[in-house]
């Protein structure tokens, strides 16, 4: 059973990876329609910006989730470089375990004001606002078990490498 959680989570890796770069194909595929379209046909597309801007925000958000590690996220470290070594520990645990709550917190309220937005459209292709921004309360709730998760593995001896 051990040997198939490794692989289990390489091939959710690999799938998170797959939508990420098919999200991100689609952006960049309906960008260069749109551009060709305008500029060599001189027929622009109305539908082309809005696509672009709904698949950057799911993608991003999608990548940030799912793909980026959580120790390659922007941080500013120099409070913890500069700490000895047990502080560090203990830097790391109040801010994963921190940070989950206060995602965890506000989530409800998030999912409430997403769910709200059904009454929106987008201006061109009237795409409703809680799908467009369905990512975000995913993005939430991900990044707050990654938290999670880290501030179990900082129990750990090998808490290093949960950094």
């Amino acid at each position: 059973m051990t040997g198939r959680l490794p692989a289990l989570a390489k091939g959710a890796a690999t799938a998170a990876e797959a939508v990420g770069v098919a999200l991100f194909a689609a952006m960049f595929a309906t960008f260069i329609a749109g551009v060709a379209m305008r500029y060599g046909a001189g027929r622009p597309l109305t539908w082309s910006d809005e696509i672009c801007v709904v698949l950057l925000l799911w993608s991003t958000f999608w990548a940030a989730s799912f793909v980026v590690k959580l120790g390659e996220h922007v941080t500013f470290d120099i409070l913890y470089e500069a700490a000895p070594r047990p502080a560090r520990r203990a830097m790391v645990a109040v801010t994963a375990l921190g940070f989950a709550a206060l995602l965890l917190i506000a989530l409800p309220a998030t999912i409430g004001y997403v769910a709200f937005l059904w009454r929106e459209t987008t201006p061109t292709l009237r795409l409703r606002l809680d799908y467009v921004y369905a990512c975000f309360p995913l993005f939430m709730a991900v990044i707050a078990l990654r938290h999670l998760w880290r501030g179990g593995g900082l129990a750990r001896r090998d808490w290093e490498r949960w950094v």
